[in-house]
C-alpha cells in the first residue's frame, strides 16, 4: 500500500487516548482542554392535519466526564440542556480534537422503532425502553464529521431525568449519557483530477468487540444507485463490485470502512455512500466526489510575423478539461504602461469537443489584419475554469513590417523626383548660359 494513503487512513485511528485536566473554555481553546461545546438540541414535532414536521431547537451543552456544569465564561440560559457524556472505552476526543470555535454540533434523538436495543454491558428494563441519541460534530472547514451514539439507560439512577418531549416548554435539565459507537468521516466534498487515486475516509470505533457490517454505495448524477463494496462482518463475506475501488480488509476490525478509488476518471464522479450497522444502530454518510481537470492552453504561434496589409488567424486551444463550463477570451495588450487591455470583439469560438476520457475541448480565434501599429503588439488568450484558482495566459507578440510592393513604389517616385531634378538643373544651368553676354 501507498505509504501516503497508508498515512491517511490512520491519521485518526492511531492516534492515543487523550487526558487532560479540565481546562477554561476561551477563544480558540480545544476539545481536550475545555471538554465542552455548545450544540443545539433538535426534536421533530408532527403538525396536526398536515402530516408535517416542524423542527424544534433548543440550546444544549455537550460535556465529557469529569465536567459537570460549564464554565462561567459561558453562562447558560435558563433552558439550556445539559448532556453529560460519561467516561466509558470509547474515546471522544481523539477523533475532534479541534479549536471548539471551528465546531458546529447538534444533537437528536435516534429512534429505534419502539424496539429495545441489546447492548452489551448495559442493564435495560424490559418494560421500559432506552433513550438513544446521536451527538454529530462538523468542522465548519468540512475537515471532518464526527456522529456519536449515545443512550441513557431506562434502569440507571439518572434516567429519573428524561429529555422532555416538548422542549418548547423550557427545561434546564442534566441528562447522563453513554457514547457507545463513533463513526468518523472526512469532507464531504472532495475534488480530484483525472487518474488520481482518492481515499473517502470513513472510521468508526465501538466500546467493545463486536462484528460490523459495512456498504459502501455509488450513485452518479442521475443515476441509479449501486453496491460497489460490501462486507458482514458476522459471516466474514466480502461482495467486490468494481475492480477500480479497493477496502483495508485487514484492518476493518481495527475500525478502517475507508474507500480507495484508483485512477479516478470522470465516470467515477458523484455521491459515495458509506453505512454502517453495528447490532441495531444503523449510521449512513454521503461523500461528494467531482472530477475536475484544468484546461491546457496552447497558442498557433509565439511570434507572428507579418506584412503590412495582410491577413492571419490567432487560434487559442483549450483542450482536455472537466467539467463541459470553461470561457475563453481575446485580449488586445496596451502599448503604454498603466493601461487596460483592450477585449477583441471579433472572436469565434468552435463547438466542444468530447474526448475520449470524457473530457472538453474547444478553440477560439479572431482573423487579425496587419497593421503597422500593431508592430511589437501583444495579443493574449485568457482562459477561466472551476478547476483555476487564477485565469491562465498565454501571449503571442506580433511583427509587422511595409510590404514589398510599397517598397518600390517609394523606390520608383524618388527616382522620378531625382530625375525631374536633374532635367529642371540642366535647362537651368542653359538658360543661365545663353543669357550670359559674350566676352567679343
Amino acid at each position: 500500500m501507498n505509504f501516503r494513503i497508508y498515512s491517511a487512513v490512520y491519521c485518526f485511528l492511531c492516534t492515543g487516548i487523550l487526558k487532560h485536566h479540565n481546562g477554561v473554555a476561551t477563544a480558540g481553546s480545544t476539545f481536550s482542554q475545555s471538554r465542552q461545546l455548545s450544540c443545539l438540541f433538535e426534536t421533530t414535532e408532527t403538525i396536526p392535519l398536515l402530516s408535517e414536521f416542524k423542527y424544534i431547537r433548543q440550546n444544549a451543552w455537550l460535556l465529557l466526564s469529569g465536567t459537570e456544569r460549564p464554565h462561567q465564561e459561558n453562562p447558560p440560559a435558563a433552558d439550556t440542556l445539559t448532556f453529560i457524556v460519561q467516561e466509558s472505552s470509547l474515546d471522544i476526543l481523539q477523533h475532534m480534537d479541534e479549536d471548539t470555535d471551528q465546531l458546529e454540533c447538534k444533537i437528536s434523538r435516534y429512534f429505534t422503532d419502539n424496539t429495545q436495543i441489546l447492548w452489551p454491558g448495559l442493564q435495560t428494563q424490559l418494560h421500559k425502553l432506552d433513550s438513544w441519541f446521536t451527538g454529530t460534530i462538523r468542522h465548519l472547514a468540512d475537515k471532518f464529521t464526527v456522529t456519536v451514539f449515545l443512550v441513557q439507560s431506562s434502569a440507571s439512577k439518572e434516567a429519573e431525568n428524561q429529555v422532555p418531549e416538548d422542549v418548547s416548554q423550557g427545561n434546564a435539565e442534566r441528562f447522563y449519557l453513554s457514547g457507545v459507537f463513533l463513526v468518523r468521516t472526512g469532507p464531504s466534498l472532495i475534488q480530484s483530477g483525472l487518474n488520481k487515486d482518492v481515499l473517502l475516509s470513513c472510521a468508526f470505533s465501538v466500546d467493545h468487540h463486536t462484528d460490523v457490517t459495512i456498504k459502501w454505495v455509488f450513485q452518479q448524477k442521475g443515476g441509479h444507485k449501486k453496491l460497489i463494496f460490501a462486507y458482514n462482518g458476522f459471516t466474514r463475506q466480502v461482495e467486490h463490485k468494481d475492480k477500480w475501488a479497493e477496502m483495508f480488509l485487514a484492518e476493518m476490525p481495527k475500525g478502517n470502512a475507508s474507500l480507495l478509488l484508483r485512477t479516478v476518471g470522470v465516470r467515477d464522479a458523484g455521491t459515495y455512500s458509506c453505512s454502517i450497522l453495528v447490532s441495531s444502530l444503523l449510521w449512513a454518510q454521503n461523500v461528494q466526489l467531482e472530477i475536475v481537470e484544468k484546461p491546457t492552453v496552447t497558442l498557433n504561434a509565439d511570434v507572428l510575423s507579418l506584412v503590412e496589409g495582410g491577413e492571419q488567424k490567432l487560434v487559442c486551444d483549450i483542450s482536455h478539461f472537466y467539467p463541459h463550463d470553461a470561457d475563453a477570451q481575446w485580449l488586445q495588450e496596451p502599448v503604454e504602461q498603466g493601461m487596460l487591455p483592450h477585449v477583441v470583439t471579433h472572436v469565434v469560438s468552435s463547438s466542444h469537443r468530447h474526448n475520449s476520457d470524457g473530457t472538453y475541448s474547444f478553440s477560439s480565434y479572431f482573423l487579425l489584419k496587419a497593421s503597422l501599429r500593431d508592430d511589437g503588439r501583444r495579443y493574449t488568450c485568457r482562459v477561466e475554469h472551476q478547476s483555476l484558482k487564477h485565469p491562465i495566459k498565454k501571449s503571442l507578440t506580433v511583427k509587422v513590417t511595409e510590404s514589398t510592393s510599397a517598397t518600390w513604389f517609394l523606390v520608383i517616385l524618388l527616382v522620378l523626383l531625382a530625375g525631374c531634378l536633374v532635367v529642371m538643373l540642366y535647362y537651368l544651368y542653359r538658360g543661365m548660359s545663353a543669357n550670359k553676354p559674350k566676352p567679343y
